[in-house]
């Protein structure tokens, strides 16, 4: 029973290892693309979010302004009765 049990595992790990190793090729990410992303880039060089239909498409220039003018309220103040709690800086 113990040899059977060994043997299962032995062959899990072979399976598992060999199917990581043969679909490492397919999640790596290229060496130009590892590189630019351990460059910082301008905020103005991104591309706008969409927000929903809500907000419509936002520039990155236009959500760090408004980050910085209205930043969220640190943790201790926030009020007790969650209903009273409205999104963001509003």
């Amino acid at each position: 029973m113990k040899k059977e049990i060994l043997v299962f595992w032995l062959m899990a790990l072979v399976v598992a290892f060999g199917l990581s190793a043969f679909l490492f090729r397919y999640a790596a990410v290229a060496p130009d693309v590892l590189a630019k992303s351990r460059t910082p880039q301008p905020m103005e060089s991104l591309q706008d979010i969409n927000l929903g239909s809500n907000y419509g498409t936002v520039s990155v220039t236009d959500l760090v302004g408004y980050y910085i003018e209205h930043p969220p309220a640190p943790q201790g103040s926030a009020a007790t009765d969650d209903s009273q709690h409205k999104f963001g800086g509003c």
